[in-house]
C-alpha cells in the first residue's frame, strides 16, 4: 500500500521547509489528498520524485558555466571585431577625399578643398566646420555645390584649424582678413 505523509512530515524527511512543499501543491508540482479541511497528504512515492527531479545532475551546473563563459568569448571576440570594423570606418570617413572641381572660383575665392590640401588638414576637418565657423558659399558646377571660401574664409580656416598638430603654414598665414 502506498504511504501518505503529512507536509510536516514530508518536510522533514527530505529535509525541506513546509513551504517548499506548499508552494509545489499550489503550483501544481505536486499532488496532494485532503482527507480533511484542514490537513493534506502526500503520497511518499511522489513527493520522493518530484524531489528527485529538484536536484540538478553532478557536473551539469559546471557544464552550463564552461557553455556560458565560451558564448561570453564569442561574443566578446565580435565585440572587439566590431570595435575595429568601426574605427576603419571612422579612419575611412576622416580620410574622405574632397570634391575635385574643373571650374575656377570666383575671383578672390577659393576651393576649401584646395585650402585644406595647401595646408595638410583632412578636408573633413574644415568641411564640419563649414559654413558656421569658417565663413563661405557654396557654387554650383556642374550640378554639385562646392564650398568656396574668400579673404574672411580664410581668416576663419586659420583660426580654427592652426593649432591642429597635422597644419602647415604657408606663406600667406595668418591669412588676415583684409588680405586678398
Amino acid at each position: 500500500m502506498e504511504e501518505y505523509v503529512t507536509i510536516a512530515e514530508g518536510a522533514r524527511r527530505l529535509g525541506l521547509t513546509t513551504k517548499r512543499i506548499q508552494r509545489a501543491i499550489k503550483a501544481g508540482d505536486l499532488s496532494a489528498r485532503r482527507p480533511h479541511s484542514n490537513k493534506a497528504e502526500i503520497s511518499m512515492a511522489d513527493l520522493q520524485a518530484w524531489f528527485d527531479g529538484l536536484h540538478v545532475r553532478p557536473g551539469e551546473t559546471q557544464d552550463r558555466l564552461a557553455e556560458l563563459e565560451a558564448r561570453v568569448g564569442d561574443l566578446g571576440a565580435q565585440l572587439t571585431e566590431l570595435r575595429e570594423q568601426t574605427q576603419r570606418i571612422e579612419e575611412l570617413r576622416l580620410k574622405r577625399t574632397p570634391p575635385k572641381t574643373n571650374g575656377v572660383p570666383p575671383e578672390g575665392f577659393v576651393y576649401l578643398s584646395d585650402f585644406c590640401t595647401l595646408h595638410h588638414v583632412p578636408y573633413q576637418a574644415a568641411e564640419e566646420l563649414f559654413p558656421r565657423a569658417i565663413y563661405g558659399q557654396k557654387i554650383t558646377v556642374r550640378r554639385r555645390n562646392y564650398p568656396v571660401i574668400g579673404p574672411k574664409g580664410r581668416h576663419d580656416f586659420w583660426v580654427q584649424l592652426h593649432p591642429r598638430a597635422d597644419y602647415v603654414t604657408c606663406d600667406d598665414c595668418p591669412h588676415e582678413e583684409g588680405m586678398r
